[in-house]
């Protein structure tokens, strides 16, 4: 007579090969964005529990990632900027209009990723977060002082 809770070795094997019931499908991008964008979702999509997504979060995942890719265009713009270029109203006009536009998209992405709770402030436990800071600076016990 079977221990109630026990299980058999074979309905062991057998559970283990059939594997969980829940599929863990992750969210897939959509066709339309560019191969930039799609790297930005993947990294995104695949640091995030599966079912962290849903379809109801497609409209700004995909804006998440249009502005995280144009704020890389801009961001490279302003990196290849030559810096005589600067010596004139003309080039200081376009530093100064690539570097509006780049906080833009900087922005528009960081409220995303607040809305969508990816941000660190959002994904880590601020108890956690304080606990680990405090380690940082440790100050020694009164038994570990010299005497």
């Amino acid at each position: 007579m079977a221990t109630r809770g026990r299980k058999s070795a074979a309905s062991v094997a057998v559970a283990a090969q059939v594997g969980p019931l829940v599929s863990e499908s992750r969210l897939t991008p959509s066709m339309h964005l560019s191969d930039a964008e799609q790297a930005v979702w993947a990294r995104l999509v695949n640091d995030q529990p599966a079912a962290a997504f849903t379809e109801t979060h497609r409209q700004m995942l995909e804006m998440y990632c249009q502005h995280v890719v144009q704020a890389q265009v801009l961001a490279d713009e302003l990196q290849s900027f030559e810096r005589e270029w600067l010596r004139t109203d003309d080039g200081l006009k376009r530093y100064d209009k690539l570097l509006a536009m780049r906080e833009r998209e900087v922005r528009s992405a960081s409220s995303l990723a607040t809305r969508l709770r990816i941000t660190r402030q959002a994904t880590t436990d601020p108890k956690t977060v304080g606990r680990s800071a405090a380690g940082l600076v440790r100050t020694p016990k009164p038994w570990e002082l010299p005497a």
